[in-house]
């Protein structure tokens, strides 16, 4: 194997001539991603500490707001609390379907 054809071109990327490690690596990043949503809406994520890429660290904060105001709307006993109950509880039936990733 010569030297040129093993190492990393980026052109390649999502090509047939992609180097293997950038698969292995977009999954790893697809599984982190789903664990983090799931882990946001159902729950398990209490929302501590923080994640090295702003941009993920600011969809994770956005759903944990989100869940968080949907949490303090169905407690209320206000028109719109059957409908928040609803949409958090749809949510989270979602997420029940990724399956617990390693």
């Amino acid at each position: 194997m010569s030297e040129q054809s093993y190492l990393d071109n980026p052109s390649h990327d999502d090509t047939v001539k992609e180097h293997p490690a950038f698969r292995r690596g977009k999954l790893k990043s697809t599984v982190f991603f789903l664990k983090l949503i799931k882990g946001a809406i159902d729950g398990s994520d209490p929302g501590d500490g923080s994640i090295g890429s702003p941009q993920i660290q600011a969809a994770r904060d956005a759903i944990l707001g989100l869940v968080a105001s949907l949490e303090h709307a169905s407690g209320k006993s206000t028109y719109l609390s059957k409908n928040a109950q609803e949409a958090l509880t749809a949510a989270r039936a979602e997420t029940a379907k990724i399956p617990n990733l390693k």
